[in-house]
């Protein structure tokens, strides 16, 4: 293991080019593994929504919004998460690279992606990464289509040891992320995240009773001398992973993304 920045990694190995050499010491986001998730956006009048595939701008509807209860067949009803390890696209272009890979599926009501090919193959409609290992869970957040708002929240982060009650790292980010819908210049910025850990608590889930460690954290950057702030409380177990998500975006709107399948 090596710590750079606040996050635990596993050093490169050169001599183990077993395909799964990353993974292999997984806990919760083990290979094959498929997750389901529901979620839903809340506004600052408090109505919950989804978010649309469509990534064109639309001055009616700018955050591609659409019903929570309905979302129709260009709606995104659930986020899917599957390991798939596929790491050689990311060491050919990242010779550093030391996660492991998955992909999220956007999914409409019928459980299908928007590529039909994407659907056919099972291949993802976003491949990322996660950091697992027996020091800390970390892991990429959906960035497709309005959910990319979220590369300016705290990452998902949890530190297995009990006995660290806070932990830290930066992020430096910009274009594609800084949109004008949230934020209307293309300069890089540098965020902070903190987190400080709080108590036990037992959510009510579709899996049944969880008992899930909880974290709070805050992602602080500052943009033309203006502080800006963004949140996220996580529930985390070590068996499902990431449990429970509850972000609080730059414009004071909410992202909720809770598990409601593991296959």
């Amino acid at each position: 293991m090596e710590l750079d920045d606040g996050i635990y990694s596993e050093k490169i190995n050169n001599k183990d080019t077993s395909r799964h050499r990353y993974t292999s010491d997984n806990i919760s986001y083990t290979f094959n593994k498929v997750f389901i998730y529901d979620y839903y956006y809340l506004d600052n009048s408090g109505v919950k929504k989804k978010f649309n595939w469509n990534e064109s701008w639309d001055e009616n509807n700018p955050l591609q919004l659409t019903a929570y209860e309905n979302p129709g067949d260009n709606g995104i009803d659930k986020i899917k998460i599957k390991v798939d390890d596929w790491l050689e696209p990311f060491i050919k272009y990242d010779s550093t690279f030391t996660q492991t890979p998955f992909s999220y599926f956007y999914l409409n009501s019928k459980g299908k992606s928007k590529d039909t090919l994407n659907a056919i193959f099972d291949v993802g409609d976003e491949s990322t990464g996660v950091i697992d290992n027996r020091k800390n869970l970390w892991i990429h957040p959906p960035r497709s289509y309005t959910f990319r708002i979220l590369q300016l929240n705290p990452y998902p982060c949890y530190y297995l040891d009990e006995s660290v009650q806070n932990w830290s790292w930066t992020l430096k980010t910009g274009g594609f992320y800084l949109d004008q819908r949230w934020i209307d210049q293309q300069e890089m910025i540098e965020i902070k995240y903190e987190y400080v850990r709080a108590r036990d608590e037992e959510l009510q889930t579709p899996l049944g009773k969880i008992i899930c460690k909880v974290t709070s954290a805050t992602g602080s950057s500052e943009l033309s001398k203006v502080l800006m702030k963004t949140y996220l409380k996580s529930y985390y177990n070590s068996k499902y992973g990431f449990v429970r998500l509850e972000y609080t975006n730059i414009n004071g709107s909410k992202i909720v993304i809770q598990l409601i399948e593991v296959k």
